[in-house]
């Protein structure tokens, strides 16, 4: 797998670097198929959303192209992915996301196209193919109830986005979290992600980001 977990998409210039490094492409020649459905489990402004795509429009040269998981079945959706580089997964309510992901049948075919095209995740994107967090956290830290019975539970580990960013939380929420699963927490700042390839040990790029597990800190950089 060949999967990037960031908390703002390709925000800064190592997070491309490694997405071109992935993929085996410049970002110039890099074709994407993007996944937004956590989008539509949000209210409010979704200028967030319009400033992303802009961003993610400036970075990769090659084909956009929107696969909309309730809208189209599933032999489409592979299509359009088999077509493209790059998965791109937008943010927003990662528990709409993943009950979508469930309901479409989605997760059933995600493992095998996991093995086959890099992944990149921004915030919810990133988040759903991990482990959720606690209940207490998701709803102290992120202000939204728990709505899913899971995640994809696809890599081993706890994924907190947009630390020290739109979400005032630190150390404390994050030491809270680690106390409640045995597994790593990470908690990362609009300017890091989480480099999966495939066996080499993960590793985190960027800046702002804090690791936490059994209720202590592993690693952080600032």
């Amino acid at each position: 797998m060949k999967i990037i977990l960031a908390s703002a998409g390709l925000a800064n210039e190592a997070i491309i670097k490694e997405l071109e490094r992935l993929v085996g492409k410049s970002r110039e020649n890099i074709n994407i198929v993007m996944i937004n459905e956590a989008m539509k489990g949000e209210v409010g402004d979704h200028r967030w959303f319009a400033d992303e795509l802009t961003r993610l429009a400036s970075v990769v040269g090659g084909q956009m192209e929107f696969a909309d998981l309730q809208a189209h079945t599933l032999e489409h959706v592979k299509e359009r992915i088999d077509k493209a580089d790059a998965i791109f997964c937008f943010g927003g309510n990662t528990d709409y996301l993943a009950n979508v992901f469930m309901k479409t049948g989605f997760d059933k075919i995600l493992p095998e196209i996991l093995e086959q095209k890099v992944w990149v995740g921004s915030s919810a994107g990133s988040c759903v193919l991990c482990h959720q967090e606690s209940a207490e956290i998701c709803e102290k830290v992120y202000q939204e109830p728990r709505t899913a019975e899971r995640f994809m539970d696809i890599l081993p580990l706890i994924f907190l986005p947009h630390l020290h960013g739109w979400f005032k939380f630190d150390a404390p929420e994050i030491i809270e979290a680690s106390k409640a699963t045995e597994l790593p927490v990470y908690a990362l700042s609009d300017e890091a992600a989480v480099v999966v390839d495939g066996d080499e040990p993960l590793k985190v790029v960027g800046t702002d980001y804090m690791i936490a597990k059994g209720g202590e800190i592993w690693n952080e950089r600032t």
